[in-house]
């Protein structure tokens, strides 16, 4: 419903006594450069490259890097090779594995 979506609309945050989930509402590329935390884990899901590509810009996996903590770690739909290389940069040790149901291949890695 509005009312809902107007509720969400700043984001909200989950916690329980093993995850604490920030949910932030916006474009990435103005909301990360205010946030002042570090996440131990990002899904990284803004549609394909293709599709939306200004959400897999180095710039912006360089800023979610300096927002990992140490072996903190991403997922990803994607399997696209200038987004594994533009994760790698940023210091991400990058892993093209097995898709999820039907996608061939997907990306994982951890922060090194």
């Amino acid at each position: 419903t509005n009312e809902l979506i107007h509720q969400l609309e700043n984001g909200w945050t989950i916690k329980t006594p093993t995850l604490d989930a920030n949910i932030i509402v916006g474009d990435a590329r103005k909301t990360l450069k205010t946030w002042d935390y570090y996440a131990d884990a990002w899904f990284l899901d803004g549609f394909s490259p293709a599709k939306n590509p200004e959400l897999w810009e180095a710039n912006l996996l360089n800023s979610v890097a300096n927002h990992t903590t140490q072996h903190g770690t991403f997922s990803t739909y994607t399997a696209a090779g200038f987004v594994r290389r533009s994760l790698s940069n940023s210091g991400f040790n990058v892993k093209r594995t097995k898709g999820f149901k039907k996608k061939r291949h997907m990306s994982i890695g951890r922060k090194e």
